[in-house]
């Protein structure tokens, strides 16, 4: 992990100078640069794009490895456990409980470790040079974006709680329906024998009905939490557009800063 933390600091780094440079290339022309000077400016801005795509490939292959080997050696030790149950502790559970809990974990413990870890330690590290970057050039406006994606990341975890529940809920309906599944579908035989299919498909739909009504207040919790960092964004944007224009006027901030600002807010509220 702690080449894969270089690997998203040098990523990270270079996506947070990316617009530091394409500030003062749009100053230095404002102000009659050289064609030379222009084309260095050109080569950096390519070098940075270069780099970063070139470390978060890295950084993606390198936390694919880490969370393949990890779910690898948890499916081993949740196998060796489920050997150890006895006949009661397996009757109480079931096998599709167990084998559909055990799945379904297993995927988002390899999202955590491949691109979870990926996505949050590149987040991080570009949150704190870019506004370090954005502090030097306006405290003011800085001020603004950190306060607004501060309370963006506040939004976020404050709903975490709920929308975690929602999702234990759905695990637990599709556990049902699993053990359900395994259970009846093995005596298939034996209820044609003895006419209870129509109340065993009665039974299933009402598992069935269950499960898919967890998971769509899932979906609908999790969607309606989806848009509003997007909103904070915007309405950071409306404040730096706003105050960014009146200290253009006043001669405070320059085109290239201004331009430097939009640009890592953008960057900032991917990350956030």
């Amino acid at each position: 992990m702690l080449l894969g933390t270089l690997y998203a600091a040098i990523g990270a780094s270079a996506s947070a100078y990316s617009p530091a440079l394409l500030g003062r290339a749009i100053d230095d022309l404002r102000a009659g640069v050289a064609l030379d000077a222009l084309l260095w400016y050109a080569l950096g801005l390519v070098g940075l794009a270069t780099t970063l795509a070139i470390f978060r490939y890295m950084l993606r292959m390198l936390s694919g490895a880490v969370a393949v080997g990890v779910t690898y050696t948890m499916g081993q030790a949740m196998f060796a456990r489920l050997l150890q149950f006895d006949q009661r502790t397996l009757r109480e559970y079931g096998t599709g409980d167990l084998l559909s809990r055990g799945t379904s974990d297993f995927i988002y413990i390899w999202r955590f470790f491949s691109a979870g870890f990926q996505m949050s330690a590149h987040a991080l590290f570009l949150l704190g040079i870019g506004c370090g970057l954005m502090a030097l050039t306006s405290p003011l406006l800085a001020g603004i974006v950190v306060v607004m994606l501060t309370l963006s990341v506040a939004l976020q975890l404050g709903f975490n709680h709920t929308i975690e529940h929602a999702f234990v809920r759905v695990q637990r309906e599709l556990a049902r329906m699993s053990a359900f599944s395994q259970e009846h579908l093995g005596a298939e035989r034996m209820l044609a024998a003895y006419t209870q299919e129509p109340p065993t498909i009665r039974a299933f739909e009402r598992v069935s009905e269950g499960y898919a009504r967890e998971n769509l207040r899932y979906v609908l919790m999790s969607n309606a939490v989806t848009p509003l960092p997007n909103l904070v964004v915007r309405l950071a944007s409306t404040l730096v557009l706003a105050i960014g224009g009146m200290m253009i006027i006043q001669g405070r901030l320059t085109i290239g800063q201004y331009v430097q600002f939009i640009v890592y807010l953008t960057l900032l509220s991917n990350a956030a």
